[in-house]
């Protein structure tokens, strides 16, 4: 999956009213993802005038409340059940998430306070077409002050698949898996670490400043900004004090927003400069980028995505960080290449498409629209993918399939699967890795893991893999 990247200058659309409410835009995002198949980033991305019309401490409001309604869903309807007079599907939707929203405010915000999140929300349901839900929002809201305990968790005992399903906000068969894989301990702090805020990010650009200078630039941006030791050229941004791109050194490209696992893959790609390069699912080009900056902008990237969009943008994110080497091209993998219309590559890499499950720190509203049937049609999507890239590797060449997941059947399946048909391809050995700092995130078997819960970055996987012959 593509890296997330800083929202872009809006686009126009006459739907977007300007409003100085939070809780008011809160809902509005919060129906549209009911009512479309559209991602969180994508809606966000078509509300923009709204959301920068917001005053900054409203805007702040905004973001707590919409991804905290969104990780929290499971448990706040839980909550709503136990209080509502009739049952959860009876509610009409925009009811249902103004009572998330009032139930958020009162579990998880403690700045404010409990009486001001019931009038707040009783307000938004009379000026929103629910007036005639006003009175029921109140009671149920009412009740859940008054009996906290009552929380309709199921029981730790007797159920703790659901308890842990209920309690953290996952998705039963989500929790089911992960317990079945890593056991109850291990798969309890993953779920947490699932729900905890994730940081700001950044990647150095070295291609304009070193990053001890990006550090002095963006002082001024933030309260704090702190090298990560972990992943040369990563920074994160503690509290930053206005949005990323109204920051003088992101105009200037003296950055990108990239998680730490992200920005590891492509230091296990270990481009070099002069090679020629494939970035065969390019998206919206965050790694692309990056390996540009790797190759100190010498030699050629070739950027594929099947969205003329994504690589319209990309076009624009390589200016921006002032790259010339990428070349971009659509084409969809679903269909085979046409060998003569490119070379061979001294590298390629397949960020492939993927039930994004690693990433759900950053993407919750995924917890609801992903399925456990869908790993199986994503594996056999990136088995696909490999085919049709192996015969563009020159011989000794590198080959990285990486995946924004930590589910086998997208990990060590797929690559297991390809090794058996493609014996003249191999695991690339550790020694042959010219950056070091990867070794730690590198298992026995050679294959590149990252979690939240033990390397607080996204769950990624990666395998990197040598042409012999």
């Amino acid at each position: 999956m593509a890296d997330s990247q800083h929202r872009p200058a809006p686009r126009p659309d006459k739907s977007n009213r300007s409003t100085a409410d939070a809780r008011a835009a809160a809902l509005r995002i919060l129906e549209r993802l009911d009512s479309c198949s559209d991602t969180l980033d994508s809606v966000l991305e078509t509300e923009a005038i709204m959301i920068d019309a917001l005053p900054r401490r409203d805007r702040a409001l905004f973001n707590q409340l919409v991804y905290g309604v969104l990780r929290w869903r499971l448990q706040l309807d839980a909550i709503i059940s136990a209080h509502a007079s009739r049952p959860l599907n009876k509610i009409a939707p925009t009811v249902r998430n103004i009572l998330r929203l009032g139930l958020f405010q009162i579990r998880f915000l403690d700045r404010i306070p409990a009486s001001a999140a019931v009038n707040t929300t009783v307000a938004l349901a009379k000026t929103h077409r629910a007036a005639k839900a006003a009175g029921f929002v109140n009671a149920v809201l009412r009740s859940a002050l008054r009996a906290p305990d009552r929380d309709g968790l199921p029981d730790a005992a007797a159920d703790p698949v659901g308890h842990l399903s209920v309690s953290q906000s996952m998705p039963r068969w989500l929790v089911d898996r992960w317990i079945d894989r890593l056991g109850p301990d291990e798969a309890a702090l993953l779920c947490e670490s699932v729900n905890a805020i994730p940081p700001t990010v950044l990647r150095c650009n070295p291609l304009k400043n070193s990053p001890t200078e990006l550090v002095e630039a963006l002082a001024p941006d933030a309260e704090r900004v702190e090298l990560i030791a972990a992943v040369p050229g990563a920074l994160q941004l503690i509290r930053p004090r206005r949005a990323i791109h109204r920051m003088q050194a992101f105009a200037d490209g003296r950055f990108s927003v990239q998680d730490g696992a992200a920005q590891l893959v492509s230091l296990l790609f270990d481009p070099k400069p002069g090679e020629t390069l494939l970035d065969a699912c390019a998206g919206l080009g965050g790694k692309t980028t990056h390996l540009a900056q790797l190759m100190e902008n010498r030699g050629r990237i070739v950027a594929l995505d099947h969205v003329a969009t994504k690589l319209a943008r990309l076009e624009t994110e390589a200016r921006r960080l002032g790259i010339d080497i990428i070349e971009t091209r659509r084409a969809d993998l679903n269909r085979p290449l046409d060998p003569s219309d490119l070379p061979r590559f001294d590298r390629i890499l397949l960020d492939a498409p993927c039930s994004g499950l690693g990433v759900l720190r950053r993407n919750p509203d995924a917890k609801w629209s992903s399925l456990k049937k869908d790993i199986a049609g994503f594996a056999r999507r990136q088995a696909r993918f490999l085919e049709r890239l192996a015969p563009l590797v020159k011989e000794q060449g590198t080959l990285v399939f990486a995946v924004c997941s930590m589910e086998p059947e997208e990990n060590e399946s797929v690559v297991t699967q390809f090794l058996k048909k493609h014996p003249n391809f191999a695991i690339t050995a550790v020694e042959a890795i010219t950056e070091k700092s990867m070794l730690p995130f590198l298992g026995a078997d050679g294959f590149f893991r990252t979690a939240p819960h033990t390397h607080y970055m996204d769950g990624f996987f990666a395998a990197r893999l040598t042409r012999m012959c």
